[in-house]
């Protein structure tokens, strides 16, 4: 099975919309915390988070409005996973890595994963097919300290740690937040 990486400023497609939703919700218990239990993809409290809505709602409403890479199954044209970015993010966090383009969500259906498509995500969002007005001087993202694979795969883009907020999202798991010069 093959993908196709595909950059969207912004989204109007009904479709390609509940594709979207339909993939969140699939992913929704992936994330510390869950993203049912979050009020955007940039909130900076997470301790002593519980699901306020049984579906990530509110986080789907804000997440639509950053820009999208789309990795599209070439055979079904059905939508495989995503990853979503803020373009001149600036936060205390990250103020030594500003502006930058801040990756937020990258969810990929159950179906597709292992199969190298995050990493394609990160080859495309470095590259020279973001447009130039959306390019930002350096990438950044966070994740919790026991997301190994993501911590893993940042590791190999050359990413470094740019904060530890310990115990942030519970006893033990820290956020992390990371970023690399591009």
């Amino acid at each position: 099975m093959r993908v196709k990486i595909e950059f969207y400023e912004s989204l109007t497609d009904e479709q390609l919309l509940a594709e979207i939703w339909e993939i969140l919700c699939e992913c929704d218990h992936d994330f510390v915390p869950h993203l049912s239990a979050r009020e955007s993809s940039y909130q900076s409290s997470f301790q002593d988070e519980e699901s306020k809505n049984v579906l990530p709602q509110t986080y789907y409403e804000v997440m639509i409005k950053q820009h999208f890479l789309m990795a599209i199954d070439e055979q079904t044209r059905k939508l495989a996973g995503f990853m979503t970015f803020k373009s001149n993010y600036d936060c205390e966090e990250l103020k030594h890595a500003s502006p930058s383009n801040y990756i937020t969500t990258i969810c990929i259906k159950k179906d597709y994963r292992n199969k190298g498509i995050t990493r394609q995500f990160y080859q495309m969002i470095e590259s020279d097919l973001i447009p130039e007005n959306v390019r930002m001087p350096y990438l950044s993202t966070r994740t919790w300290s026991l997301n190994l694979s993501h911590l893993h795969l940042l590791d190999s883009f050359g990413f470094t740690l740019a904060m530890r907020l310990p115990n942030h999202r519970g006893p033990g798991i820290d956020t992390v937040y990371y970023s690399k010069k591009v």
